[in-house]
């Protein structure tokens, strides 16, 4: 019988979750001497793995998550990798650091570490058919799951891995517990990102197999709990006078005040004060304090017009906040008392729930490996470029607008491609992902940044940086797979080609020569999509 796990590689957390055939809902995996208890509301103990590989300057075998000790973090001869998901999502600048006479990566550490976890999991259900059901975000689809399946799954054996996106595995993560028909809401603020998802529950005449839901509407930030940790320290650094002369001494006394942000970040969500400490700077700060933070630096009004965007595309859709039966809460930073005093002002109590939200995620991941199913849409606006004739400046032309259903069995485009020499024999389209025209806001205004011995410091997001990340060429490794012969003209239609998405999320091609009549691609996949 094939055993099915989903696993959910978070910034600060990992969890692992099995399908549990009796309660038709995914179960955390223990994984004894890795994981640990985290408390959730009303006191559900919930089981993860903290996001951390630390590796002996000595060599010796490495150590992840509950294995990295409080000991080890003021060890100087252990380096301790978190936060590496950033690293593989190209959000953070990768700085290799030290370790020993050697260099690692953030990306390498991240492929240690999920690497280790995914073997402890194999060594947990003990199975000889296991598929594993793993997690991406949205906004970097593409290079998160290459990453995945090239460097983690090369690792994995003969275990068979797929992957999907993050916000469908939180949606399908609650889809047990609603009723055909209802429309909820999964607001997932996590220690990286904010992702909002308003989800339908489809009638089961509706759906192919088992249950199914459909995304409505989506939005989302860059920003999450690693970006209000670097607030707190930043903060703490000011008010204790750490000295700026000298930057490697900074950096080494940021990254501990990071740390100790981090804790004290945490504590607030159920004290009225806690301490932010670097051996001899120390402050005290209080949950007052901390929330006119997070308004001061327009956390809180980020995150509520982000809510407030998801809301209004449910809407324009049919679906008005008032028809929304549940709320739920998904990520560590939804615990903070302020982010939910912001949800409190767009719907009543009773609405909202906090239901195992470090959980949920890898739950929904074992739930689709299960056989559930949700119906989505396409999350971002992609674009061929071409050259303007007249100016001879890049122009670029959608041709998938966020929010198309797939499959599509017709064609979503037809356009003509054209040679721009005599003679020329390879044609083809660059095709690119528009970041800005999706879901997520490109709108993170500073990210923490490790030094080469591991020290740290925030800086800012340029404008330009933002631009750059703001679009994606898919297919720059093979942006030609057209053979025009014999050649083609300059300036003449040489190919027709038509558009299609399957049910992969592909963007397949059609491709008609127009000079022979023939047929020359029929349906190729040239990129997949988010």
């Amino acid at each position: 019988m094939t055993t099915r796990i989903g696993i959910d590689f978070g910034t600060a957390n990992t969890v692992v979750a099995g399908w549990d055939q009796a309660l038709d809902r995914g179960e955390p995996v223990p994984l004894p001497g890795l994981d640990l208890a985290r408390e959730g509301e009303r006191g559900i103990e919930q089981r993860v793995v903290p996001s951390r590989i630390a590796y002996p300057a000595a060599g010796g075998p490495r150590r992840v998550g509950a294995q990295v000790t409080p000991a080890m973090l003021d060890d100087p001869n252990v380096e301790i990798f978190q936060s590496t998901k950033s690293a593989v999502t190209g959000r953070a600048i990768d700085i290799p650091r030290r370790v020993g006479d050697r260099s690692v990566s953030g990306r390498q550490a991240a492929t240690d570490f999920l690497t280790d976890v995914m073997a402890a999991a194999v060594l947990a259900v003990d199975s000889d058919d296991l598929e594993i059901v793993a997690t991406a975000p949205v906004e970097s689809f593409d290079s998160y799951r290459d990453w995945l399946v090239r460097e983690v799954g090369d690792n994995a054996g003969r275990t068979r891995l797929r992957v999907v996106d993050e916000a469908t595995a939180a949606a399908v993560g609650y889809s047990a517990r609603l009723n055909p028909g209802e429309v909820f809401l999964v607001f997932d603020f996590g220690a990286g990102t904010l992702d909002i998802s308003v989800v339908r529950v489809l009638d089961p005449s509706q759906a192919t197999a088992g249950a199914a839901v459909r995304t409505i509407a989506k939005a989302g930030l860059d920003l999450g709990g690693d970006h209000i940790d670097g607030l707190i320290a930043d903060h703490a650094a000011e008010r204790t006078g750490v000295p700026l002369g000298d930057t490697g001494a900074y950096n080494r006394i940021f990254r501990r005040l990071l740390r100790s942000a981090e804790a004290a970040k945490i504590t607030l969500t159920h004290a009225e004060s806690a301490t932010v400490e670097a051996g001899a700077y120390r402050c005290e700060i209080t949950r007052a304090e901390f929330e006119r933070l997070l308004r001061d630096k327009d956390i809180l009004g980020r995150v509520n017009r982000a809510l407030r965007k998801a809301l209004d595309g449910a809407a324009a859709a049919g679906f008005p906040a008032e028809d929304l039966a549940q709320v739920f809460l998904v990520g560590g930073t939804s615990l903070v008392p302020a982010v939910q005093d912001v949800l409190r002002l767009h719907f009543p109590p009773d609405v909202i729930r906090m239901d195992r939200p470090l959980e949920a995620v890898a739950a929904g991941a074992a739930g689709i490996a299960g056989g559930y199913e949700l119906s989505d849409h396409i999350q971002h606006d992609y674009a061929i470029r071409h050259v303007n004739r007249d100016t001879g400046v890049y122009e670029f032309e959608t041709i998938v607008k966020a929010g198309t259903e797939y499959p599509t069995p017709e064609p979503i485009r037809t356009l003509t491609i054209k040679a721009i020499r005599d003679g020329q024999r390879n044609l083809g389209i660059a095709v690119y992902e528009l970041a800005h025209a999706s879901f997520r806001e490109a709108s993170a205004d500073l990210e923490i940044v490790f030094d080469a011995h591991g020290g740290a410091r925030t800086v800012a997001v340029t404008a330009q940086q933002l631009q750059e990340r703001s679009r994606l060429w898919l297919n720059e490794d093979s942006p030609t797979f057209l053979e025009a012969d014999p050649p083609a003209k300059a300036g003449v239609d040489r190919f027709q080609l038509e558009f299609r998405i399957d049910a992969q999320k592909r963007l397949t091609v059609s491709a008609l020569d127009l000079e022979r009549r023939t047929l020359v691609l029929d349906r190729q996949p040239v990129v997949r999509l988010a």
